[in-house]
């Protein structure tokens, strides 16, 4: 006879059965989630931090190069003769205040007479009065430069002036095809030491080799523990105090993070201590590549991983207990995983300052992470002002990031101070350096208002463009309202001057349109978003002209007839006439901004004269 059962213990088994196999399938999924989540969150958390650390290492050496171009434009080979080493003192003096990445500059002839100028502990800059040809390896630098027809970065050297190793920028001199003298450039091992201290955080150590074996920046080396030396001017790993960056070459890689393209990720295991390692390689700065990187201790994210599984595993065995547990947890650790996401979508963008920290949560590991992932936003906010955030951002919103090069109808602008050296005698190095920033800032405000680019600060001028990233219909409107808010503004600015007894600053400009080949030019290992073309070198000497035309003007803005006829009625002109430029074999036609064309008029139609 066959067993029969109740209808309430069928319902109540089937019922049960399938609740069971229903909630232990959503328990899985969801721990199978959870640890995918968290995997692409810390492969992006990864990538962030290796992007943000190499972002930030150029940043501190790219000012070397921007300087030695600054002062390649600025000196003459006649300054090269010291016949008046006040004016080239303070040119340096200037240019060093400018930068507080740069550590020191020296200038120095063919014969080996030259200036050397350097920053000193206390931010102060001085005049080291040394004889520079009877520096240790004069010669062999000498040499060197000599032998070259472009900058480039040497290897690291211990400055004996200086007292410190220095990365150094070597750029000739040349005069015609004539070697004339040199600039070096330096970046001390020790303000680089500052930056990783600066990029460090509770639990992350960051630090910058040279090659695979020497260290170029740490902490400790803020100390001096161990006196470098011509023969080594870089301690190796083992050399230094810290006792877990020794072992970084043995440790194991980790191939297996979504998302940390382009960083590598190792760990190794140090008495008893799991620690992880995030390094990224960084070239174009000297014959060997610099790896940047940090480290911390794995504990918080294993111990995470580790309590993922062991909820999978109460849930499959205990039901209720299970669903109570899985549901408490679940909300507990997808809620600040969620939060953790939307703000690194947010940094992705930039904006740093808008960015709301993670809050604190009762679960230790997820409130290591969010402790973690705010000391590592704050970080990001700290070196977010020396990036060009506006540009980035346009890039990444046209969806031309490592989009190449293309051929483009642009608007391209450069503004310059008349008499620059003259205004900046006589002032003290940190004088110029906020007199150069306020006029900067001046400047980019009104091409950024007019939604403009800029491309480079050469010195105190200033190059910008229009119609890229995005596409501008009103690329030359755009720009001769940039044009008049700055002739405004300067004027507004010399008022306050001239209250203060201070010189009045005078200012060119110039603007011409046409088609430039625009996007990322550069070595594959490193690119700059920029434009290229006659247009750009026309640009310039239109801007030039402004000394001819009416060189006592407080601004004076010159453009071309193709700039001038697409404005017919909005912007007024006068007529210039026909002039030769600098670099062509024919003249060009050039008109000028009418005083009348001023930013209270605009952008209200004007008529057109000529």
């Amino acid at each position: 006879m066959k067993a029969k059962f109740g209808v309430f213990s069928v319902v109540l088994a089937s019922f049960g059965a399938l609740l069971f196999v229903s909630m232990a399938s959503i328990i899985a999924m969801n721990a199978a989630n959870s640890t995918e989540v968290f995997s692409r969150l810390l492969g992006q958390v990864v990538l962030r931090s290796a992007e943000g650390l190499e972002l930030a290492l150029r940043h501190h050496l790219d000012a070397a190069e921007y300087q030695a171009d600054f002062l390649v434009e600025n000196i003459d080979v006649a300054d090269l003769s010291f016949e008046d080493p006040d004016k080239l003192t303070a040119l340096l003096s200037g240019s060093l205040a400018a930068a507080p990445q740069v550590t020191g500059l020296v200038v120095a002839n063919e014969e080996g007479k030259g200036i050397a100028i350097a920053r000193t502990p206390s931010d102060k800059v001085q005049d080291l009065r040394v004889d520079i040809a009877r520096q240790p390896d004069f010669k062999k630098l000498y040499d060197e430069v000599r032998g070259q027809k472009a900058a480039y970065w040497g290897r690291p050297t211990f400055s004996a002036p200086l007292g410190v190793t220095v990365m150094n920028r070597r750029v000739p001199i040349l005069q015609g095809d004539s070697f004339a003298g040199f600039i070096t450039i330096a970046i001390s091992t020790r303000e680089l030491s500052r930056l990783a201290g600066e990029l460090s955080e509770d639990q992350a150590s960051v630090f910058i080799l040279y090659g695979r074996g020497l260290v170029l920046a740490h902490m400790s080396m803020m100390d001096d523990l161990k006196e470098p030396s011509l023969e080594q001017p870089l301690p190796k790993l083992d050399e230094i105090s810290d006792p877990i960056i020794k072992h970084l070459r043995s440790a194991d890689a980790i191939p297996d993070i979504e998302g940390a393209i382009g960083a590598r990720v190792s760990s190794v295991l140090v008495d008893g201590v799991n620690y992880d390692f995030i390094t990224k390689r960084v070239t174009g700065y000297g014959d060997r590549p610099l790896i940047i990187g940090a480290y911390s201790s794995a504990t918080e994210i294993d111990d995470l991983l580790v309590s993922i599984a062991r909820t999978g595993l109460v849930g499959a065995g205990v039901l209720i207990i299970a669903l109570i547990v899985a549901l408490l947890l679940s909300r507990k650790l997808t809620q600040p995983i969620r939060q953790s996401s939307e703000t690194a979508a947010a940094i992705a963008t930039l904006d740093f300052d808008s960015v709301s920290p993670l809050p604190p949560s009762r679960l230790k590991e997820v409130d290591d992470l969010a402790t973690s992932f705010n000391a590592m936003l704050i970080g990001l906010q700290s070196f977010g002002r020396y990036v060009p955030r506006l540009l980035v951002k346009r890039l990444i919103r046209e969806h031309q990031v490592a989009a190449g090069t293309e051929q483009r109808e642009l608007t391209v602008m450069f503004t310059d101070i008349v008499g620059f050296t003259s205004i900046c005698e006589g002032m003290a190095p940190a004088d110029v350096a906020s007199f150069i920033s306020e006029h900067l800032t001046l400047v980019t405000k009104c091409i950024e208002d007019e939604g403009g680019t800029i491309d480079k600060y050469i010195g105190d001028a200033v190059m910008a463009f229009w119609g890229a990233p995005e596409h501008i219909d009103n690329a030359n409107l755009r720009a001769m309202r940039a044009a008049g808010a700055i002739q405004a503004a300067l004027n507004a600015d010399n008022a306050k001057r001239t209250r203060a007894n201070l010189p009045s600053v005078r200012i060119r400009i110039g603007v011409h349109s046409g088609q430039l080949i625009v996007g990322d030019i550069g070595s594959p290992d490193r690119l700059n978003y920029t434009v290229i073309g006659d247009i750009v070198n026309i640009t310039q000497r239109l801007e030039a002209l402004g000394k001819e035309v009416d060189g006592e003007a407080e601004s004076i803005v010159l453009v071309s007839r193709g700039v001038k006829d697409s404005l017919t009625d909005e912007v007024a002109f006068d007529e210039i006439g026909k002039m030769k430029v600098k670099g062509r074999l024919g003249e060009i036609e050039v008109f000028r901004l009418s005083q009348f064309a001023q930013p209270a008029v605009m952008p209200g139609k004007m008529r057109t004269r000529s």
